[in-house]
């Protein structure tokens, strides 16, 4: 016994330390993240469920499923307050933008300054930290940005919007970058609200059914997984 826990210890101190990840140099980081945004493709189909939570002025939790293809997008309210839906209240959008992809909320790095502020171990590698000033005037713009120190895509979008802040974290589902969750805080009737929504089940199909954008019918029987 203590000739095996002698062996033991002697094969853990000499095996070799875990070499930590090299830190790129700040200009080439933002190179490759206006390389890797650039080149970014959201996916064409997908579907996938949220929760939508707001407390403040009024106290709300929702489930949702979304389906979308391209700029058409199906959304299902399935739960209020822990109270099921049957059947649920769907909205139909027609020619209507992701408000939540990476490309739409991350700086463009043609109308952005950035701060490296330094870097964050994230497992066996970095990611990158840079303070962002917007050159542009609007009500939407990123304070602070978290880059992934291998996909070059954001991690993590800090913002501001009107008189609120907020936060978006993204990271990878499959072969896609995907939102995973979005908050929100700010002030309304002097009473500081708060809202977050939190998306899960990416499913990613080859095609919707040939109704979904036809109206609030309920969908025929269909399995999302399938073709993917």
């Amino acid at each position: 016994m203590l000739v095996a826990l002698v062996a033991t210890l002697f094969f853990a101190a000499a095996a070799p330390a875990e070499k930590p990840p090299v830190e790129l140099p700040a200009d080439t980081v933002l190179a490759r993240y206006a390389t890797a945004l650039a080149a970014y493709t959201a996916p064409p189909v997908f579907s996938v469920d949220y929760t939508l939570e707001q407390s403040g002025a009024r106290d709300m939790e929702q489930m949702h499923r979304v389906f979308r293809s391209g700029a058409n997008e199906r959304d299902e309210t399935l739960d209020v307050d822990g109270r099921k839906l049957d059947p649920p209240t769907t909205r139909i959008f027609r020619g209507r933008p992701d408000h939540y992809t990476v490309t739409l909320l991350a700086p463009n790095p043609a109308h952005y300054d950035f701060t490296y502020l330094g870097p964050h171990r994230d497992g066996h590698h970095l990611d990158y930290v840079f303070d962002a000033v917007s050159r542009l005037p609007g009500a939407y713009r990123v304070t602070r940005v978290t880059i992934d120190g291998i996909t070059f895509l954001p991690v993590t979008i800090d913002f501001k919007s009107g008189t609120g802040t907020g936060s978006a974290t993204f990271g990878r589902d499959g072969k896609w970058w995907v939102p995973f969750e979005v908050t929100g805080s700010a002030t309304v009737e002097g009473l500081a609200a708060m809202e977050r929504l939190s998306f899960y089940n990416y499913r990613f199909p080859q095609t919707l059914p040939s109704g979904t954008f036809s109206g609030p019918h309920p969908l025929p029987s269909f399995n999302p997984i399938a073709g993917q």
